[in-house]
């Protein structure tokens, strides 16, 4: 009786620090069961903590597809423009260092 009174306890009073400091162990080592559900229930209740829990997800995500980028040998992460686009960009880019030149004299 007591321990799961001690269990709601710990899910009722966690704090943000607290639950944060899981979520790091989480990563590389398993949670206790009282540890998972208060970390799930102060999620649930805590806007910042599922902010930030998104925030982690997306950042190890595009952390994973850079590594994999870089593994596989590619030079640049992210999608590879075509030659005429580049060459549009550029364009472009001179008519607008050109029209800067002629307004600044």
């Amino acid at each position: 009786m007591t321990r799961w009174l001690r269990t709601i306890w710990y899910v009722l009073t966690l704090r943000c620090e607290e639950a944060d400091r899981l979520r790091a162990i989480e990563r590389d080592a398993e949670l206790t069961r009282a540890q998972r559900l208060g970390e799930s229930m102060h999620r649930m209740l805590c806007g910042s903590c599922r902010k930030a829990r998104r925030q982690a997800r997306a950042l190890s995500t595009m952390l994973a597809d850079l590594e994999a980028n870089f593994e596989a040998g590619l030079d640049e992460a992210g999608p590879k423009m075509s030659e005429a686009m580049r060459t549009r960009i550029a364009a472009q880019l001179e008519a607008s260092l050109d029209a800067d030149t002629k307004n600044s004299n």
